[in-house]
């Protein structure tokens, strides 16, 4: 029994690092289909030298974009414009949201999700509306955290003195404690 037990973990083991082999194989240029290809082609030359995991990105970046309607393609192309227009720092900016809704669990991703479908479908008017609320949240809380700065800091200021003060105190009663020696007893230079 135990010897099967063992050659079952073996077998195991060997399917579990082929599958993980696999997975991390990377695929040739010429294994794209004609369509990855021609969607791809950008990529040609620099395709070796992408790790397996971006290959495989790529590659269901490629198949969502054949599934596209022509107008989400428009749209897809538009938005990708937008956003090589903007700044270095915004780029950035939008990298940091996705890759931060990225780790979010799928329920909160599907209720951001609705939350935006909510907005979207709301009018004009609406959706300045909430933008305007929102923002005047945003100075309300915005005033309040300078204004308990402004407080921690004079509390800080406060017992920065009070500190002070205790070690003024400690000073005086060391000198009045030690008082200094008269000359005559100090300590002189042998000659």
């Amino acid at each position: 029994m135990t010897q099967r037990n063992t050659i079952n973990s073996i077998l195991f083991l060997v399917m579990f690092v082929a599958q993980v082999g696999l997975a991390q194989e990377k695929t040739p240029w010429t294994s794209l289909s004609f369509e990855e290809r021609q969607i791809l082609q950008q990529l040609e030359p620099q395709w070796d030298e992408l790790s397996a995991e971006r290959q495989q990105r790529l590659r269901r970046g490629a198949s969502r974009w054949q599934q596209m309607r022509p107008t989400e393609r428009s749209d897809a192309r538009e938005q990708q414009l937008r956003f090589q227009n903007l700044s270095q720092q915004q780029q950035q900016e939008i990298n940091r949201r996705f890759q931060r809704f990225n780790s979010l669990s799928p329920t909160e991703q599907r209720r951001l999700r609705n939350i935006q479908r909510r907005f979207q479908s709301m009018s004009e008017a609406e959706r300045a509306r909430l933008r305007e609320q929102f923002e005047q949240q945003i100075r309300q809380r915005n005033r309040r955290l300078e204004q308990s700065d402004g407080v921690r800091s004079a509390e800080e200021r406060r017992r920065i003195q009070e500190v002070i003060r205790q070690n003024q105190n400690i000073l005086r009663q060391n000198r009045n404690s030690n008082p200094q020696r008269p000359n005559a007893t100090r300590d002189t230079p042998q000659r």
